[in-house]
């Protein structure tokens, strides 16, 4: 009986709920495996490992074979291999290519059967015929033509929140006709570019942890006014009090317009940021002034789960998102869904987002994702918590009716 609550699982129909991929798979950047599989996640892990800068770039690089790339890569490969980005890679090339392990005696054949896979339509055979993606909700900027077959879009309001240039105000005045010489032009413009955003989509996107912390509190208009003069007429880069009023201003817009916000919270890529920025605990005078708008809060919070989960449980306008979650860290994951599906409801659980650049990995990522809610709901059955009937509902909720709910998605 168990078996079949995995398979009805494994077969679903989902909703992915972040990528970066190219919008169109003509778009799709070309390259070796080694070069497209490390442009993302993994080669986070081989740095923290030891591989230099200097054959990272070697290895993303066309003059090298791809058993010279190997060579280069192999010894961090080997000790990062079971990492929850290793695990999707791995996955990608046993399902999608037929190679069992990654290694110097398979690395040709995984180079020839990937190069392949650009002779054929890649992305159906990825997202929709192997991964049951229904569709994807796309970050890749603001407005940009995109394959609807695919994707619908998350607009990115960093820029209008985080100014930092003459040539960003210049940019929005072209996007807009809205002609900004005060910062309440600016707030109009805004206005106008939300509206333009809402018109294709009502998600909108904010990566700002990656830059400046969450706490975006309260400030002064006039300051903000005054930072904002000095940025438009001679460049000067403001403080934290401009994007810390913008913000505000942009979630009071878009909570009239009945929109949701996706939110970066936790474990920033890359090697190396400021972590305590992306605290999620940030938010909380955010979500309590501003309790129309629809919060979507990134990445379980990685390593925050628990406090991410406070805030989902207080407050009715949030909801948590597993995005990027399950190759972070799948035994947190596992752990973390366990504990909420007792402490909150499983209504306000997105349970997975695939969130990457590297098509292959969005199948191995899903499949892990799968598994994962699999087990918990398994562990609940079996505990008496409650039947298989029920245990599917949930799972189709995470996994296909929430994000379908929380995103507007007929």
């Amino acid at each position: 009986m168990l078996g079949d609550l995995t398979d009805y699982l494994m077969e679903l129909e989902i909703i992915d709920t972040h990528e970066h991929l190219a919008p169109f798979e003509k778009d799709r950047p070309r390259g070796d495996v080694l070069s497209d599989f490390l442009a993302h996640y993994f080669k986070v892990d081989l740095i923290s490992a030891g591989l230099s800068a200097e054959d990272y770039a070697r290895v993303m690089g066309s003059d090298l074979a791809i058993g010279e790339k190997w060579r280069l890569v192999e010894p961090f490969w080997q000790v990062c291999r079971f990492t929850g980005y290793g695990q999707a890679l791995a996955i990608a090339a046993r399902d999608i290519y037929g190679i069992e392990t990654i290694g110097g005696e398979t690395i040709e054949a995984l180079n020839d059967a990937f190069l392949q896979g650009f002779c054929e339509n890649h992305y159906r055979k990825v997202l929709k015929e192997m991964s049951h993606i229904r569709v994807s909700v796309l970050d890749n900027g603001g407005l940009v033509a995109h394959d609807p077959d695919y994707f619908i879009l998350a607009n990115r309001i960093d820029a209008l929140v985080y100014p930092q240039s003459i040539a960003q105000i210049e940019t929005l005045e072209q996007q807009t006709g809205v002609t900004i010489a005060s910062y309440r032009d600016y707030l109009e413009a805004c206005a106008v570019r939300l509206t333009q955003f809402a018109a294709g989509s009502p998600v909108l996107k904010c990566g700002l942890a990656y830059v400046r912390s969450l706490d975006f509190a309260r400030a002064s208009r006039a300051e903000a006014a005054a930072a904002f003069q000095a940025l438009r007429v001679s460049g000067k880069r403001p403080g934290p009090a401009l994007s810390n009023d913008l913000f505000r201003q942009i979630v009071g817009l878009a909570q009239e317009k009945d929109m949701v916000l996706q939110i970066h919270t936790g474990l920033q890529e890359g090697n190396g940021n400021r972590l305590m920025n992306s605290h999620p605990l940030h938010l909380n005078e955010i979500l309590l002034d501003f309790p129309r708008m629809r919060f979507d809060l990134f990445h379980i919070g990685y390593p925050y789960q628990a406090e991410l989960g406070v805030l989902c449980k207080m407050f009715p306008h949030v909801s948590i998102d597993m995005c990027w979650a399950h190759i972070i860290s799948p035994a947190a994951c596992r752990q973390i869904l366990s504990e909420w599906l007792e402490f909150i409801p499983y209504t306000k659980i997105c349970g997975f987002g695939g969130d990457y650049r590297v098509l292959d990995g969005v199948y191995g990522h899903q499949l892990m994702a799968r598994r994962n809610i699999a087990q918990v709901l398994e562990d609940k059955v079996r505990a008496g918590l409650f039947g298989i009937a029920t245990a599917r509902e949930i799972g189709k909720a995470i996994l296909h009716d929430n994000p379908a709910r929380i995103f507007g998605i007929a």
